[in-house]
């Protein structure tokens, strides 16, 4: 392999400085050499960002920084890059996509997580609602079996489906469905949806209070959260707040309005894997 590897860099040299940082990124990754490998990658980036190959090489970079130093800041440069700079190469593209949503990953939907969530007021005593992903396509999508519990009696059962895709985190409902969270995770940032209810259609609005909240639960306490709110216009006086946290998903809701927000319910346990 390291004979192969010179002759690869040997040959790289021959045809130009731009394929040997290319090729040397991909050799040191494979030997497990990430510092390394991010080294020739950002030169070859700098050289030539918009080189067919630069797309594959940003998400090679994306994830090494992701999932190997735990960088978003600079996973997400790439992630943006390779998403906006290459639309025509759709494949590259939509993993470029998928990749914003997972780094922070505010919406985990791998196989087998599974979140208890009590009612604020007696801490799950009167309420509580059990979720668990039991099918998954990996992390662009998921289905989550809902329980609800009053006292300890079974209620209500069902299910719902969630997607990552166009920039946005959706529930889905059949063909119905709706964007939860939507990149870029910034202040401010408002989206608007139809919710459909039988023969009723209702126009609803999201928006990013912030993205820098610290929130205690039963569960423990979690920084770097989203605040999300989500209102119904056809009630301009009330709305909900959730709170999303990385690598956790939605940890508190709220009933909000002018000048209140009450707390409704909030996270009791998790468990990232069964």
């Amino acid at each position: 392999m390291r004979r192969l590897g010179v002759a690869l860099l040997a040959a790289a040299l021959t045809s130009g400085c731009d394929t040997y940082h290319y090729l040397a990124g991909t050799i040191h990754e494979d030997a497990r050499r990430p510092a390394r490998a991010l080294t020739h990658y950002e030169a070859f980036l700098a050289r030539r960002p918009k080189d067919p190959r630069s797309c594959e090489v940003r998400l090679r970079a994306a994830e090494l920084y992701r999932l190997t130093f735990g960088r978003c800041q600079e996973a997400r440069r790439h992630y943006e890059a390779a998403a906006r700079d290459f639309p025509r190469m759709t494949a590259c593209s939509e993993l470029a996509q998928a990749g914003l949503l997972k780094c922070p990953d505010y919406f985990p939907l791998d196989r087998g997580r599974t979140w208890v969530y009590v009612d604020s007021e007696s801490r799950g005593k009167a309420m509580r609602l059990d979720w668990e992903v039991r099918r998954s396509s990996g992390a662009a999508g998921g289905v989550i079996v809902n329980s609800l519990f009053a006292g300890n009696k079974r209620i209500k059962e069902g299910a719902e489906s969630y997607l990552k895709e166009g920039w946005a985190v959706w529930r889905a409902d059949g063909p119905h469905r709706e964007a939860i969270l939507r990149y870029p995770y910034s202040d401010g940032q408002s989206w608007k949806g139809v919710r459909s209810a039988g023969k009723t259609k209702t126009v609803v609005e999201w928006m990013i209070v912030s993205s820098s909240e610290s929130v205690k639960v039963v569960a423990g306490a979690f920084t770097a959260c989203l605040k999300v709110r989500e209102h119904d216009l056809r009630y301009p006086k009330t709305w909900r707040y959730d709170y999303y946290c990385p690598d956790v998903g939605r940890v508190k809701t709220t009933v909000g309005g002018p000048g209140f927000e009450n707390p409704n319910i909030e996270l009791f346990r998790f468990d990232k894997m069964n």
